[in-house]
């Protein structure tokens, strides 16, 4: 991978852009980058249009580049294959999406494929359904959701045609990608059922209002009362977990209760489904990614570069101690890029395809 990280993508990223992509061992672009003013101008899409091979990525909260968080800036990833670029559009309106996609990838020798949502679209999950029914365990998948977290409705996708939103980008590569997935949160109650739920909002957990069975469980592992005030706050140390019978809980993020006790969180979560209180501490979740990260090294022999997306919330859990977590995120002698994430989407080419929250994936690129 030949990598450049941009502090200021208004002075330097046009340049970094062109130069990677005439390099003789590029044959496509990862494009990574903060919300910045630039990238989201009608001028940036004539860059991307310009650049000589296809580029692809998008825009997140921050960057991880070789071990450190960068709140401003981009990364430009130069890729050794020439990917294939899908991008599906209207991702609010639930449908089956596998028209849109190309399910002859995998016979045509792709092996991995690069998959990044405008985080704020509904119907995220019937997409990643959607990528799993065509494809199953023929290709290795590795990304997260874009934008921002103040749910501001912009574009923040990369496409050769310009910058799109409510919309899912595809990048399938030749070269095959070992990849882990951990999250370390411990359940502290639970299961509960639940009872009633429409898309990401949860309303009822046993047939209790799910306030109130949450701030029960909170109460008593914290002894904090949990408001409408505080609910952010307390929320980003207790997650749900949805349960499965082969692996990992998988995390669903609280952000938000209404008026009514009903509880918005990001990702669907169904009714009948069985969900857990979780719990975390800094040594297990670091633990947990550095898991994730020698998972994914070992799942290649030979590997060229480290890709991670973790979770922006995971961020505002640890504080300080996240700077632990990137030392476990990065190898050593390899280049180490990524993001921080709202939401994640990872298989490990075994199981299910799934979009996971507050956890670290991790893909090691094998050499070409």
């Amino acid at each position: 991978m030949e990598v450049t990280y941009c502090s200021d993508p208004g002075g330097e990223l046009e340049t970094a852009l062109r130069s990677t992509a005439s390099t003789a061992s590029v044959e496509g672009v990862l494009l990574l980058a903060t919300p910045d003013p630039t990238v989201r101008s009608a001028a940036f899409e004539s860059v991307l249009a310009a650049v000589e091979v296809p580029v692809f990525g998008g825009i997140f909260p921050e960057l991880i580049h070789e071990g450190e968080r960068k709140d401003q800036g981009a990364l430009v990833v130069g890729l050794p294959s020439e990917p294939a670029v899908t991008t599906v559009s209207s991702l609010d309106d639930g449908a089956s999406f596998g028209d849109a996609l190309d399910a002859s990838l995998p016979a045509a020798g792709y092996e991995t494929a690069f998959v990044f949502v405008d985080a704020h679209a509904s119907a995220i999950e019937s997409f990643v359904d959607s990528l799993f029914r065509t494809y199953s365990v023929g290709l290795n998948f590795l990304g997260g959701g874009a934008g921002t977290l103040e749910a501001d409705n912009e574009p923040c996708l990369f496409t050769d045609e310009g910058v799109v939103g409510d919309a899912a980008v595809v990048a399938a590569l030749p070269e095959s990608m070992g990849i882990g997935v951990r999250h370390g949160w411990q359940e502290v109650a639970g299961p509960f059922r639940v009872t009633e739920a429409e898309g990401s909002t949860l309303h009822a957990l046993d047939g209790e209002p799910a306030l109130s069975v949450y701030s029960g469980v909170v109460a008593d592992a914290a002894d904090t009362a949990v408001s409408r005030e505080n609910f952010f706050e307390v929320a980003k140390s207790y997650p749900f977990g949805q349960t499965r019978m082969d692996g990992e809980q998988i995390v669903r993020d609280p952000f938000s209760v209404d008026a009514g006790g009903s509880i918005d969180c990001f990702g669907e979560l169904p009714e009948g489904e069985f969900l857990t209180v979780l719990e975390g501490d800094p040594d297990s979740l670091v633990e947990a990614a550095h898991t994730a990260a020698a998972d994914a090294q070992a799942g290649v022999d030979s590997p060229a570069g480290i890709v991670c997306f973790d979770c922006i919330s995971r961020v505002l859990y640890l504080e300080s101690a996240f700077d632990r977590e990137l030392a476990a995120l990065t190898a050593d002698e390899l280049p180490t890029v990524g993001a921080l994430t709202i939401g994640e989407i990872a298989n490990d080419g075994t199981g299910h395809l799934d979009y996971y929250n507050k956890t670290a994936v991790v893909g090691a690129i094998e050499s070409p």
